[in-house]
């Protein structure tokens, strides 16, 4: 099993099936390992698709107060950067951001008739967001169903009953629709076809918008230029915000000094995970909770090698460490 990395002073971490179920909180047992993690002196940068109060209400209002410091999130695929103050709350602005101040009242309304338009085209039933057991439940598994989550800077369709249709369901949807779905890596996922049109939309309204799947069911549809890549670099080369997780740029220097936790790196599910890997050497230590295969090559990306995974694979990791401290 993959040694616990006693030299960490910094974590890039996912937070959705590597922190936390999806749409639900951390469990007692994640957050009191993290806060073990922290108050060793180590910095966690949580850089994640979901929304900065669901990340807050899920991982870090868990975690104690003067901790918290040690934390920051980037939000919607790196839109905006978030720290903490010394007593926990957190800061009145971003470190970092491009949504308020660079988005226009006529472009954030243009954005939300588009998505509507989508959802009106693909007849599409909207559910707000909540854990995926009870999404099923709510939704009885109906393929047209999804999990709509407009965060400001990125608004995101979660497909949670639609990315491996039937032959059945793909005939009745594009028969309702119009659209061809088609074949990709050998299934039929809806998101494909709703990304293409979302594409031709935002080009046709001048819209910098770009739409790309995002997790295992989501289509993020996220402003140009804005990536996990983006904002982890940003943070790296800004030693006043180092300096607010007590770190110096010399701190985090040598590869074994930071490692990035994740659970998406398969590029041929999309991968948003990796981009984490493309703002450090591919030296680093990445360590991957999902069992998966078609890994970039050239990176040290490590699949866990526990008897879990996904966030119950982090714990088991964390435990590795703490469980006797």
């Amino acid at each position: 099993m993959l040694q616990f990395n006693t030299s960490l002073k910094l974590v890039l971490a996912d937070v959705d099936e590597t922190i936390a179920d999806v749409y639900t909180k951390a469990t007692p047992e994640m957050i009191s390992a993290l806060n073990s993690f922290l108050a060793e002196g180590r910095a966690l940068f949580l850089v994640s698709g979901g929304g900065l109060q669901s990340i807050r209400e899920r991982v870090t209002d868990q975690l104690r107060p003067e901790l918290r410091h040690k934390v920051l999130i980037a939000h919607c695929s790196g839109a905006e950067v978030w720290g903490f103050q010394k007593g926990g709350e957190i800061n009145s602005e971003p470190y970092y951001g491009v949504y308020e101040g660079h988005f226009t009242d006529d472009q954030k309304r243009t954005w939300r008739e588009i998505t509507n338009q989508l959802i009106e085209k693909y007849h599409l039933k909207t559910y707000t967001p909540q854990p995926r057991k009870a999404f099923i439940e709510a939704s009885l598994a109906d393929p047209l169903s999804i999990m709509l989550a407009d965060r400001g800077p990125q608004i995101t369709f979660e497909f949670t009953n639609s990315i491996n249709l039937t032959l059945e369901q793909k005939a009745q949807i594009e028969k309702v629709t119009g659209v061809e779905i088609p074949s990709t890596h050998d299934m039929y996922d809806l998101r494909y076809p709703v990304m293409e049109d979302a594409k031709a939309l935002y080009a046709q309204a001048g819209l910098p918008v770009h739409p790309h799947l995002g997790g295992i069911f989501a289509l993020d549809h996220v402003i140009e230029g804005v990536d996990k890549t983006r904002a982890v670099k940003h943070v790296l080369h800004d030693t006043s915000i180092l300096a607010s997780l007590d770190l110096q740029r010399e701190d985090i220097n040598d590869v074994h000094e930071i490692e990035i936790w994740g659970d998406k790196f398969s590029q041929k599910k999309g991968g948003p995970d990796f981009q984490m890997c493309l703002a450090v050497s591919p030296q680093v230590r990445t360590i991957d909770f999902r069992d998966e295969e078609d890994l970039p090559k050239g990176y040290a990306i490590h699949v866990w090698d526990g008897t879990k995974h996904l966030h119950e694979g982090l714990l088991e990791y964390l435990t590795s460490h703490y469980s006797n401290k």
